[in-house]
């Protein structure tokens, strides 16, 4: 006899089959499945673009970007070269004595104008005073002999060479005489040029002597500023060319140009001179700091940006523009740049809208307004 629980077992497995047999009998065909997929899947793609677009639109207006604008317009550009000068005097002299003397006088005072050959100071004398002086008495007596033997040999009395050596003996004392009266204008100090009395270095009782200053005499009416460049730019400066002076004391701009280019290197700094002679101002003064800026290139319609809107890339330099107020991406070809100021070579045109604050983050596409 079997097991009861083993018949039930039995039975529940063939209904089972039964069941499963009737449910595959029902279903419906695979092509049929097939079908309904895919208007499933055709609903879903037109609910994913609905909400793509709706998204897309949600970041466009959050990502508008605000940013300065500035329109490109051709304008003048210059570059440069520029170096350190300084304001110099062409009749800047330190006055010295002529011989070693002490100083027993002094005539001027600092700031009071002098003329060429004006007596500054008087050096002591004694000594060629006292040999002028004894000399003169030796003229008076060689003057009287030969105006005696003058007249003895006018009456036919004496000797040929009598007079004669009388008349030398005359004569070189008043040589003597004009030799010690010439040494006796080097002791006093004169001012070689006409001018304004600088310095007085010299004292009343000091010892002086060649070589040593005593006073210095400048000429303010014939000021220049004085610079080096160096050689690598010597093709291209020449006298004539435009310059700009710059006093940063004064705050004061000149325009004006070159007087003067040397044409010759220094070897020690690898540089060669320049001059600019400067317009007689009372606000110059000698030794004064300057800046030389000669202008090394001009160009009236350059296209100029910000240095600081360039942007460097991978690829090059590029700058972002506002087209149709979306953030536009163009490659930029930078000529020449000076002073915070690029011209442009290629890339840009008249009239575009450059964008020069808010690019820090932005993107090529990305929508833009301006302040």
């Amino acid at each position: 006899m079997q097991n009861p629980i083993f018949v039930m077992k039995r039975i529940a497995i063939l209904s089972l089959i039964v069941l499963l047999g009737a449910c595959n009998s029902t279903a419906p065909n695979k092509q049929q499945q097939l079908d309904k997929l895919k208007q499933e899947r055709d609903k879903l793609n037109a609910q994913i673009s609905k909400l793509e677009a709706s998204v897309d639109s949600t970041s466009e207006n959050t990502k508008t970007v605000s940013v300065s604008l500035m329109t490109v317009k051709p304008s003048l550009f210059k570059n440069y070269i520029e170096v350190q000068g300084k304001v110099d005097a062409d009749k800047n002299v330190t006055v010295t004595a002529e011989v070693p003397a002490v100083v027993t006088a002094i005539y001027v005072h600092t700031g009071q104008m002098v003329a060429a050959g004006q007596t500054l100071a008087q050096l002591d004398s004694k000594v060629i005073t006292d040999q002028i002086a004894q000399l003169q008495n030796q003229l008076d007596y060689t003057k009287n002999l030969y105006e005696r033997q003058q007249n003895l040999w006018d009456q036919n009395i004496g000797t040929k060479v009598q007079l004669l050596t009388a008349k030398n003996n005359y004569e070189n004392v008043q040589k003597q005489i004009q030799v010690q009266q010439s040494q006796m204008a080097m002791y006093k100090v004169k001012a070689p040029i006409s001018g304004v009395v600088d310095e007085v270095i010299a004292k009343i009782g000091q010892a002086v002597s060649p070589g040593v200053p005593a006073f210095r005499v400048v000429n303010t009416n014939d000021l220049k500023v004085t610079g080096q460049i160096g050689e690598n730019n010597i093709s291209r400066v020449n006298t004539g060319d435009a310059v700009e002076v710059v006093l940063p004391d004064l705050r004061d701009t000149l325009h004006t140009r070159l007087t003067y280019v040397s044409k010759v290197v220094d070897p020690a700094s690898r540089a060669f001179n320049v001059e600019i002679k400067l317009p007689h101002r009372s606000v110059y003064h000698p030794n004064m700091l300057a800046v030389i800026r000669v202008v090394s290139y001009t160009n009236e319609g350059a296209l100029t940006v910000p240095i600081n809107v360039i942007q460097h890339g991978s690829d090059g330099d590029y700058i972002y523009l506002s087209d149709d107020k979306r953030a536009k991406r163009i490659p930029v070809t930078v000529s020449q740049t000076y002073g915070g100021t690029a011209e442009i070579g290629k890339g840009l045109k008249a009239g575009d809208q450059i964008i020069t604050a808010g690019f820090d983050n932005l993107n090529e596409g990305d929508s833009v307004s301006a302040d």
